[in-house]
């Protein structure tokens, strides 16, 4: 066998083996040129239209109803008379209460002074004022008692509850061993009440949604038995491993997720298995066999991906207009997009929500009872996004909207630095005026910022991947429901909507049928490239047991090899 002829092979099989990996690394089969390829870049060009019109609506929509965005204004600092470990603070009118506990080494008896300091917070400036505020005869014997039948009482924090302002200090070792102090606002004033309110305190539903549990009726069997969630998806625990799957399948037990469980041999009766179905996601909350802890998952059915969420465990608040879910750490939107902020506390629990007057921002606080740090994350339904969390020690929010907040470093100190923010979350006696002769002062800020909310949903549909069949469905519903709702978008003059949203619609109608000749292309592709593949194995096994004692043998196999290199080119 000459030389030439076994170098000439060796070629020919690494040429035949670099056609291969790059056949198995062509992680998207794509069509160049084409109908879809056309409707596609059409789609892009109105998408992009309808962004530019929105961008200008939206400076027209500030410049009639004023906008206020969220900023540094300065960092101002306070004194209080002893050194101290600050702990809350509360707006009442135009002054605020700062709380906190200080270390009295020998004394015997604590002073109000010693708990509290009372703040006129006007221009960016903080002054000192006399305690009138909360100058109360009653209220003195109750502090007084308080600190003489439990040596170790600790103030925790102020809550707001309504017309209702408490006092809430810690009296025993447990975080739960409360008392409270109550109070009435009125205005600028605050009228005592008394100090047995504590079991009034009630924290807001932690998960502002209903766990079902996963019935036997539910139970698919098979070798590989599963938990049908309302056949959306389909969990189970068994063969070591849990996993999600998204077809009815129990022939098999590969699905689209898996993570190990510490209990191998279960059964599908063994685990405990709770969901809740939120438009298109599937919150998951699964206990294996003897597992402490509960696991919590997101399924969204649209981008069919499947992400661990744990911080859900302690709270998840619906973000409004159905736009997905909240928590402390992080947020899940029903477009599939989600994020989870590190370096996070745990344990937090959900206190409140606070909507802006203009229906376009909204903040939510989370708490940790423990150590008193709030987190605070504020969204926007026109962006759709969560801001940087800011954590923080106390805060207050103060009726032009500016916010002051410390952050508290476990150092007992005199001067404490306090951070003020400009926000939109101002009282609505603050609200700008509006411009009257303005199309869109007739129309209204929140029913405005609703549909831009809406406009921004579909031009995030058409910059997705088409990695679902529903997409172009999605975007013509979209589309639909945002001309049907806001009939004023044929009408207004200031920036014409109408023109690229119905532009987007028929264009999403047309790829539709085009999206689907995609997808059997594909198919038919990928079958065809599963063959090739295993031409491709046979070939190369049949070429390492040959002998090549005569040149015929070479001429074949080459001739074999040339004509499958071929077919690959042919798939690519």
């Amino acid at each position: 066998m000459a030389k030439g002829d076994k170098e000439g092979l060796k070629n020919e099989i690494k040429l035949l083996r670099t056609h291969i990996h790059t056949m198995e690394n062509n992680e998207e089969i794509q069509l160049e040129g084409g109908t879809y390829e056309i409707i596609r870049a059409r789609l892009s060009k109105h998408g992009k239209q309808l962004q530019e019109r929105l961008s200008k609506l939206n400076i027209e929509r500030k410049d009639v109803f004023g906008a206020i965005e969220t900023t540094l204004v300065s960092t101002e600092r306070i004194t209080t008379e002893n050194n101290c470990l600050p702990r809350d603070m509360v707006p009442v009118g135009d002054a605020f209460i700062f709380g906190y506990n200080v270390h009295i080494g020998l004394r015997t008896e604590i002073k109000i002074s010693d708990v509290f300091s009372l703040y006129k917070y006007a221009n960016h400036n903080f002054s000192q004022i006399e305690y009138d505020l909360i100058n109360n005869t009653e209220f003195e014997t109750d502090f007084h008692s308080l600190y003489k039948y439990y040596k170790n009482a600790e103030f925790l924090k102020f809550i707001k509850q309504g017309p209702y302002l408490f006092f809430v200090f810690q009296i025993g070792n447990s975080i739960d061993d409360i008392k409270a102090f109550k109070w009435n606002i009125k205005g600028n004033q605050l009228i005592y009440i008394d100090n047995r309110s504590e079991y009034e305190i009630v924290l807001p539903e932690q998960h502002e949604f209903q766990w079902l549990k996963t019935t036997r009726d539910q139970h698919v069997g098979g070798e590989h038995p599963h938990i049908s969630i309302d056949d959306l998806v389909f969990i189970e625990t068994v063969g070591g491993d849990l996993t999600i799957k998204i077809e009815d399948n129990t022939s098999s037990g590969k699905g689209i997720y898996s993570e190990p469980v510490e209990h191998k041999d279960q059964t599908l009766d063994d685990a405990l298995v709770y969901y809740a179905i939120i438009g298109n996601l599937v919150v998951l909350k699964v206990k294996p066999y003897q597992e402490k802890e509960f696991r919590y998952l997101v399924y969204n059915n649209k981008v069919k991906t499947v992400t661990r969420i744990d911080a859900l465990e302690k709270s998840g608040v619906l973000l409004p207009d159905n736009h997905g879910l909240i928590f402390s750490k992080g947020y899940y939107l029903q477009s599939g997009e989600n994020k989870v902020f590190e370096n996070q506390l745990d344990n937090m629990v959900f206190e409140k929500r606070i909507a802006s007057p203009n229906g376009e921002d909204y903040l939510y606080i989370f708490y940790n009872e423990i150590c008193g740090t709030y987190i605070l994350l504020s969204y926007n339904i026109i962006d759709q996004k969560v801001e940087t969390p800011i954590i923080c020690h106390g805060y207050s929010i103060f009726e032009n909207g500016e916010m002051c907040f410390f952050k508290n470093d476990d150092e007992q100190k005199k001067h404490h630095a306090i951070q003020i923010w400009q926000t939109p979350f101002l009282d609505h006696s603050f609200v700008p005026a509006e411009k009257s002769d303005s199309e869109l002062q007739k129309i209204g800020n929140k029913d405005v910022v609703k549909a831009m909310s809406e406009c921004n949903e579909v031009i995030r549909l058409i910059n997705k991947e088409d990695s679902y069949s529903n997409l172009y469905l999605d975007i013509v519903k979209e589309t639909n429901d945002v001309l049907d709702t806001y009939h004023w978008i044929s009408k207004i003059k200031i920036t014409n909507l109408y023109e690229p949203l119905t532009a987007i619609k028929e264009s999403a109608s047309s790829a539709i049928d085009e999206f689907d000749k995609v997808v059997k292309i594909k198919e038919h592709t990928l079958e065809e490239t599963e063959k090739s593949q295993g031409v491709v194995a046979s070939l190369l096994r049949s070429i390492k047991i040959k002998n090549f004692d005569l040149i015929d043998h070479f001429v074949e196999v080459l001739g074999q090899i040339r004509g499958v290199r071929g077919s690959i080119i042919q798939l690519k």
